[in-house]
Formats: C-alpha cells, sequence, structure tokens
C-alpha cells in the first residue's frame, strides 16, 4: 500500500464491554480482519481498547491487568499470519508502576509500547489514581506477553518506508505535545488512541486541535476515541475518528 507514497490507515472503534478483556479482544480482532481485508497497512483502537477505559478502580486490580495481557497475548497468536500493524491501548506493569501504554504490533511480534505522559486529574478524570507517567519512568523495556520489548515516551516506529509515532489522548492537550518532539524526530503519521468524553461544542474543538496539531507538525495525524459500551457513570463516549 506504500505505491506512489501513499498508506492506507483505519481508525477502528470496537464495542466493548467494561472490564472485561477477552469480549473487547474478539471486538477488535474482527475490526482487524475487516481492515485486512480493505489491505489497511496500520489500524489504531482507542485508549485502554482491551480493558475499556472506564473501568475506575479497576485498574488498581492486578487481576484486570493479567487478563489485559492474557487477552492481548490471544491476539498476537490470531494475527500471526496477518500483514497488518496494530496500535492498541492496554495497562502496563512496569516494575512497581502502572503505564497507560498503546502497544504496537504485526505479525505476531510487539514492537514498542508508547505510554501515556500526560496524566490528566481533573474535573471527571482521575488517572494519577491508577496510571504513573511515561516522563517520569526510567524504564526502556517491558517484558510482555513474554517478549521484552521497547518502552518510553518517545519512541518511533517504521512499516516499509514509513516512520510512524504514538502521542496518547491527552498528551496532545500539553503545552508541548509528543507529536511536536516526533515530527521533528522525522516521523510522518502521528497516531492518538484516546477516550475523550462529549460535551457541548468539544466536537468542533477536537476537529480543530487535530487539524492544527497535523498542519504544525506537517505530518498525518489520526485520532480514535472510545465509543459504544464505555462508562456506567454519567460521561458519554461517541467514538470520533479523525485521520487528517
Amino acid at each position: 500500500m506504500e505505491n506512489y507514497g501513499f498508506v492506507r490507515v483505519a481508525a477502528a472503534i470496537p464495542n466493548v464491554v467494561v472490564a472485561d478483556c477477552m469480549n473487547n479482544a474478539e471486538a477488535c480482532l474482527r475490526l482487524i480482519f475487516e481492515a485486512a481485508e480493505k489491505e489497511t497497512q496500520i489500524v489504531c483502537f482507542p485508549e485502554l481498547a482491551i480493558t475499556a477505559y472506564s473501568c475506575g478502580d479497576l485498574f488498581n486490580n492486578n487481576l484486570l491487568v493479567k487478563n489485559a495481557e492474557k487477552a492481548l497475548s490471544w491476539l498476537l497468536k490470531k494475527t500471526e499470519l496477518l500483514d497488518i500493524v496494530v496500535i492498541v491501548g492496554l495497562p502496563v506493569r512496569g516494575a512497581t508502576s502502572l503505564f497507560n501504554g498503546a502497544v504496537v504490533f504485526h505479525r505476531g511480534k510487539i514492537k514498542g509500547i508508547t505510554a501515556k505522559s500526560f496524566i490528566s486529574n481533573s474535573r471527571q478524570f482521575y488517572q494519577q489514581r491508577w496510571f504513573a507517567s511515561a516522563s517520569s519512568s526510567f524504564i526502556s523495556e517491558i517484558s510482555l506477553c513474554n517478549q521484552k520489548v521497547p518502552f518510553g515516551e518517545n519512541l518511533q516506529f517504521k512499516s516499509g518506508n514509513l516512520i510512524f509515532s504514538i502521542e496518547i489522548g491527552e498528551d496532545l492537550r500539553a503545552p508541548i505535545p509528543s507529536s511536536s518532539k516526533h515530527s521533528l524526530a522525522g516521523s510522518k503519521i502521528i497516531f492518538n488512541p484516546s477516550a475523550s468524553s462529549e460535551q457541548v461544542t468539544k466536537n468542533s474543538y477536537l476537529r480543530q486541535l487535530v487539524s492544527q496539531q497535523s498542519a504544525r507538525c506537517v505530518s498525518g495525524y489520526l485520532y480514535v476515541s472510545s465509543g459504544f459500551g464505555e462508562s456506567s457513570t454519567d460521561q458519554f463516549f461517541s467514538g470520533n475518528g479523525y485521520i487528517v
């Protein structure tokens, strides 16, 4: 799909069940197969898609984190024969801290894990209760699904001749977004797995934010946010997918 310099990417939004990792992995797999049939080169899922974003204090439960890793292992086996790069979110344990991670894998092999740096902790967001910031971590490698893989906030990935990077959710809204650094380092597409709840006028704000950052970085930008099945609270997730 790189002929003439074009790359086919997809923003995939699965229907999830909060804390049901295998159900969510199966939902992701169906969309991976659909994307592969359409000759997509890279498919990106929302933030924490394996567990669902709105698990709340369940993220402090080791069983949920272990089940997320088992579901990822299952996904790796199921996609071993597919020539498609997958970006999927899940909680990742590193040493004594838990990170909000985006795992990149291809043909059953994990290529790396980008972790979230800007951890929301205002209004309806309480992520600092569960997750550590990647910017405060000295870890550069993590063992996941019996694979030792690169870990950090500034990783770059390569698919064919394409170099791409990831920033997660609120990282885009930081004073200096991670994507600005990624683009200076040579990334041509930025992927943002997010989980942004809806508010009045927020949709138009997000579109402007994504478009402006794409223009500022002189790069493609894919933003994908959580959708149906998220939250048992008064928050609402409508599943936005923007490719600029």
